[in-house]
Order: C-alpha cells, then sequence, then structure tokens
C-alpha cells in the first residue's frame, strides 16, 4: 500500500487565508470565501511568475476594485473584504439560520466578478441534490493533479464549500469471506483543502464530493 499525493502549486504556503464574517445579520458565506480564495490563489501564482497563469494578472485589483493592478494578499484586508462582497451579491448567497447558504447553479455567476477585470474563467459542476458522484471527484483532482490548480468542492449540501488543494490515493487489497474467500481491490481517496476559516480546520477530508468548482487561465 502505497500512497500517491498531489498538491497544487506553492501548497499550503501558497493558499489564502480568508475567512467568513458577520456581514449584515448572517454570515458573508463560505461559497464566496471560496471563490476569493481560488481568484486570489490564482492572482498571487500569475504575480509570481507561474508560466501558466502569468498572462491572467489582474484578478485582484487595488483595494478590490477594477482600477490599478495589485497582488492579492495572503491574510484578510479591506480590499479582500470587499472582493468577497462581490462574489456575495454575484452568487447570491442567501441566510439559513445565521449562515450565509449558496445554491450550486449560482456559483458560476463568480464569471461575474472576473469579467471586468481579467480573462480567467470559472466552470462548474455539480448534482443538484447534493448527491457525491465520481465523476465531480475527479473534476477536482484533475484541477490539482494536471493543472496543479486548486478547486472548490462541496462537503455538504447547502453546507460547506472548501478549496481543495492537495489529493491522495491508494490502492489496497482487501481479503474477504462469506462461504468461500476473494480478493477485492479497494480505493483510499483524500482531498486536502482549505476550509476558508483562516486556516483553522484545514486539512483531509474524504474526497467525495457533489461539487465541483474550478478556474482556468
Amino acid at each position: 500500500m502505497t500512497w500517491t499525493y498531489y498538491w497544487a502549486t506553492g501548497g499550503h504556503g501558497a493558499q489564502p487565508l480568508y475567512e467568513q464574517y458577520k456581514f449584515g445579520n448572517c454570515q458573508i458565506g463560505c461559497g464566496p470565501v471560496a471563490w476569493a480564495i481560488l481568484f486570489g490563489w490564482a492572482d498571487r501564482q500569475a504575480a509570481a511568475g507561474n508560466s501558466y497563469w502569468s498572462p491572467r494578472w489582474g484578478i485582484y485589483r487595488q483595494d478590490g476594485g477594477t482600477g490599478a493592478n495589485d497582488v492579492a494578499p495572503l491574510g484578510m484586508t479591506k480590499g479582500i473584504r470587499k472582493v468577497i462582497e462581490e462574489l456575495h451579491t454575484d452568487v447570491s448567497t442567501f441566510c439559513i439560520a445565521g449562515s450565509g447558504a449558496t445554491f450550486p447553479w449560482d456559483m458560476p455567476q463568480a464569471q461575474n466578478y472576473l469579467n471586468p477585470r481579467t480573462g480567467t474563467r470559472v466552470s462548474c459542476h455539480w448534482n443538484s441534490i447534493g448527491i457525491h458522484e465520481s465523476r465531480l471527484r475527479r473534476y477536482a483532482r484533475d484541477s490539482i493533479r494536471d493543472r496543479g490548480t486548486p478547486a472548490i468542492i462541496g462537503t455538504g449540501w447547502l453546507s460547506h464549500y472548501p478549496v481543495a488543494y492537495g489529493y491522495a490515493w491508494q490502492k489496497r487489497t482487501v481479503r474477504k469471506c462469506f462461504i468461500f474467500c476473494w480478493n477485492e481491490t479497494v480505493y483510499d481517496r483524500w482531498f486536502y483543502v482549505n476550509q476558508g476559516w483562516g486556516g483553522s480546520g484545514n486539512g483531509w477530508v474524504s474526497a467525495s464530493t457533489w461539487f465541483s468548482g474550478e478556474v482556468y487561465p
């Protein structure tokens, strides 16, 4: 049994540590925070000279607006709050019992943030009733493995959207017996996620998801 690991470019140190906060009578929402993390990561990669992302400077602009180019910070600032609040409106986040919830079919509207700033595009895939699917895991896995780019996943129907930036898997053989015995191949799969809680709670979660949101230069 040997684990295979894949990481988005920059690993842990490249992850923006943005977080939710009170916005009106409700939390701002994990959906807009996840998009802000993903966009902030891509903007920093462009600034750092990542050849895949370098053409896409301008994802983050001065003070979170649409003016002069700037580099997205790793931590929370007034500019990042402005970005998150713009995304909150774009993806129609709404309040449920004090938490900000976002329907998966509204998540693609994060493109509205990008349009006046850059040619970067988003792509989203989901199961409309929250059923976890292998194809959705593969979208997020392929983004990390093949493009070195994190992806948003869904861990609980309308519950949470963290950003996955690591992927690990192993194959093992399990011996099973009932009347007769046989060998069965089992796969273990995990995502390492940025929870969008300012760095708190980041870690491995089961690589099972009902949503995948990707960003492309």
